[in-house]
């Protein structure tokens, strides 16, 4: 049963208390406990039921060493270093820390993580501590994919806080696809990761239309005097019948695909999309069915599959895989 927020209080003013003093007797913890949550009278009864729950309960974990001293008539941690904020770890809670350390320092210089990089860095160097006291391996064997330092992301603080406190932005915005920047209002609604680039999604100003920028295209940001439009948006509704971060309005059609079989056990491990079922499995080959848009990015995705796959349905999509494939052997030929 999850404890309340007052009991959570009770045992860190408990544990408090047994660190200040050393031997606080029951009288002493009831009139803490009081004082920190303004509340009296609390019972004994209270107190005796936490510190039993700080000796044994198991979901708490605490198994906090707390003995009572007839002479002094008092309570007290059996070993003086005691805290429950620095709970001792075993050796498969500490390699567990270990291995979520070392994705974390990964991250520690780039992007979001750079404003976190002080708690990141307390973080690992907690769990390095323990780990040479424990003489833990330090998982050479596991070989993490480096994320490069992406253009655009020292505007990620910025637009988080304008997100967070719902302020309307200008962005000097240079499109690959044009010769020269433009400036777009927006309001901003979620900022989104998609394979290592980081994207802006925000009600377009002019348009009110839904648009998305990538960072790596902003080329200054500030924010402008315009009344914030706020949206019931919901990022896991906008994305769910997409793959990439480009959301088209309206229903999605039904995409089938063949794909060879010693290929499509990647597909049944790791799914393209939430919506992705197995229509049928033959001899040399599984048909696969999912519901999302043809946007650029699946294109990308079934192409990356190369001669292993072939669209079944839609046919206009199966079209225009085939015209990319033949624009490509013909780029060959010549």
């Amino acid at each position: 049963m999850p404890r309340n927020k007052d009991a959570l209080i009770r045992y860190r003013v408990i544990n408090r208390c047994l660190i200040d003093y050393g031997v606080c007797s029951k009288n002493k913890l009831i009139r803490a406990c009081e004082e920190a949550l303004d509340i009296s009278p609390i019972g004994e009864r209270t107190i005796d039921q936490d510190i039993h729950d700080l000796r044994y309960d198991e979901r708490l974990g605490y198994n906090a060493p707390i003995l009572f001293d007839k002479d002094e008539g008092g309570y007290y941690y059996e070993d003086p270093d005691y805290s429950i904020d620095k709970l001792p770890l075993n050796k498969e809670e500490l390699e567990g820390l270990t291995f979520a350390s070392t994705m974390l320092e990964q991250f520690r210089g780039t992007g979001l993580f750079s404003l976190y990089s002080g708690a990141v860095q307390k973080i690992i160097n907690a769990v390095n501590i323990q780990k040479a006291n424990e003489q833990l391996p330090f998982f050479d064997f596991v070989d993490f994919e480096k994320v490069p330092v992406i253009k655009g992301s020292e505007f990620l603080q910025p637009l988080l806080e304008a997100i967070r406190h719902k302020r309307v932005l200008e962005l000097h915005y240079q499109a690959f696809d044009r010769d020269e920047p433009v400036d777009h209002i927006v309001h901003p609604y979620l900022l989104k990761e998609y394979r290592n680039r980081w994207y802006l999604v925000g009600l377009h100003d002019q348009h009110r239309a839904m648009r998305t920028f990538g960072l790596d295209r902003i080329l200054s940001i500030r924010v402008v005097n315009i009344k914030y439009i706020a949206q019931d948006f919901s990022a896991r509704t906008y994305y769910r019948n997409v793959i990439g971060i480009i959301s088209p309005s309206g229903d999605p059609p039904e995409i089938v695909f063949s794909v060879k079989k010693r290929q499509a056990q990647y597909l049944l491990t790791q799914p393209l999309h939430e919506s992705q079922v197995v229509v049928e499995e033959r001899e040399d080959e599984i048909i696969f069915r999912l519901r999302v848009h043809p946007t650029y990015e699946l294109v990308s995705v079934l192409l990356g599959y190369g001669c292993e796959l072939y669209v079944i349905e839609p046919k206009q999509l199966r079209e225009e895989i085939k015209n990319l494939l033949q624009h490509a052997l013909d780029c060959y030929g010549k």
